[in-house]
């Protein structure tokens, strides 16, 4: 059963840049990692243009794909010295993620 994951952040203009360039590096890597089938990464600005909402959207093949992602991705960001809990704190972003397997209709 796929696995599908969806990151909502609201990213203040003057953090839209960096954000949308290490979103894409982390796109970039997780297309490489064995189970994925296809991501996804929207954008809308609201209506004053100072704030942005972000959608990166994953989807896996499998939980343990998903899973196995998570692990990986999380030991390249200690490689690389990331803290990513740490980072969107301090460019004042907000997350909301959620998790969601395919649904057959």
């Amino acid at each position: 059963m796929e696995i599908v994951l969806i990151d909502m952040f609201k990213v203040p203009s003057e953090a839209r840049e960096i954000f949308l360039e290490r979103a894409r590096q982390v796109q970039g890597f997780i297309k490489t990692l064995p189970g994925f089938v296809e991501g996804f990464l929207y954008e809308q600005r609201d209506a004053t243009g100072s704030q942005h909402q972000v959608l990166t959207i994953a989807v896996w093949e499998t939980e343990e794909a998903f899973e196995n992602a998570k692990r990986t991705v999380g030991a390249r960001d200690q490689q690389q010295g990331i803290n990513r809990q740490e980072a969107i704190k301090q460019l004042g972003i907000e997350l909301t993620r959620a998790i969601y397997t395919r649904a057959p209709y």
